[in-house]
């Protein structure tokens, strides 16, 4: 499981764990800690810790289920049918493990085990009343913010969304930070040969490709720009440089892995060219009325012109001796070639640019393995 996902999970079962709490003490006061069953004994810190339990195993099954099925499988359907099926879904799933916590509770206030008649009358009683109904809106309204939060964090991109309410980047901030501009190869004549409609298909599914490998090496979509992505990552929190690279092809290993599906649906298999470059840029939230994240500096210019290279260089993917210098620079995982001593467009100092060669297939296990410890 990615840190992604991990997170994602975490978000979840914590924040539907704390409602759970909340409206269980709500209720608690409201009704002066007393039982709504006539003639019953209540204790507030058993039936908190049973709406908690029963939260916690319930928000744990929903979590998981819905980072590690439901987003796959609705990952390509709109935002709002999104968000209204599982809203419908978690919705049932939650009747289902509150209706069982208010059995245990009614069980242990009337001192009577869970199928005993009494036990049953009251529990249905409680279930079919307007305040179970009142409950289950408030458990609607907390899974509908939820998923809500979820979904606008996946599309402002990962940790996004935190900085801008924590106002991290209000003010300008420098960080040293690595970035890739990825590019399709042949992009003019695959346009040609599908139209427009059709290649804007063949963009969508490469960069849907692209979903799984960004979580599973933590890097970041900066930006999408036409048929070209920029990824980034936070330098201080790269443990391996070379898991970086790896990003790169583990992306040309989906399209081969996917090849027959390309070659059916588009009738070629796409390929993509690369560069990538670090260093220090400047970080802030732009614009009024669409706000979003810019990195600013001659790390992205430079980057940006070495993936310009890769043609001229007939290359997959050029770095910069600047990123080159944080390799570990064992070959038996990657080969670099010396290009040359570049002038590149718009530059007045040159950039030595290294071209890296695919690892061994023995050596690609290993750095796979390298990553998922990461």
């Amino acid at each position: 499981m990615t840190k992604s996902n991990r997170r994602k999970i975490i978000f979840l079962i914590s924040f539907w764990v704390l409602a759970a709490v909340f409206i269980s003490t709500y209720e608690a006061v409201t009704l002066r800690f007393k039982s709504p069953l006539e003639g019953a004994s209540y204790n507030f810190w058993r039936s908190l810790a049973t709406v908690t339990v029963v939260a916690l195993i319930g928000s744990t099954v929903v979590a998981s289920f819905e980072v590690l099925y439901f987003a796959r499988k609705l990952r390509k359907r709109s935002f709002g049918l999104v968000l209204l099926v599982k809203t419908l879904f978690y919705l049932a799933s939650m009747l289902i493990f509150i209706s069982l916590a208010f059995w245990a509770i009614i069980s242990f206030e009337l001192d009577q085990p869970p199928f005993h008649h009494t036990v049953t009358t009251k529990a249905w009683g409680l279930i079919s009343s307007a305040k179970f109904i009142v409950t289950m809106a408030y458990w609607g309204i907390a899974i509908l913010f939820a998923l809500f939060v979820l979904q606008v964090s996946q599309k402002f991109g990962q940790g996004v969304l935190v900085n801008f309410i924590l106002g991290k980047y209000h003010q300008p901030k420098e960080e040293h930070r690595i970035f890739m501009f990825i590019d399709l190869r042949s992009s003019t004549t695959y346009a040609e040969q599908l139209g427009h409609i059709r290649y804007s298909q063949l963009i969508q599914d490469c960069f849907f490709d692209l979903t799984d490998i960004v979580n599973a090496y933590d890097a970041q979509i900066y930006q999408y720009v036409g048929d070209e992505v920029v990824l980034t990552w936070d330098f201080g929190k790269v443990k391996i440089a070379e898991n970086c690279i790896e990003t790169f092809f583990a992306y040309d290993r989906k399209f081969r892995e996917k090849s027959v599906y390309y070659q059916e649906k588009y009738g070629l298999v796409p390929e993509f060219k690369a560069g990538m470059n670090s260093g220090l840029v400047t970080v802030a939230e732009v614009g009024e009325i669409k706000k979003e994240l810019a990195y600013h500096g001659d790390v992205l210019n430079t980057a940006a012109r070495i993936q310009g290279q890769c043609n001229e260089y007939e290359s997959r993917l050029l770095i910069s001796e600047t990123f080159k210098n944080h390799l570990l620079q064992d070959p038996s995982k990657y080969e670099l070639e010396f290009k040359g001593n570049i002038l590149l467009k718009g530059k007045l100092a040159s950039v030595d640019i290294y071209q890296v060669k695919y690892p061994p297939p023995s050596s690609q296990k290993t750095l796979r393995m390298a990553a998922e410890k990461t």
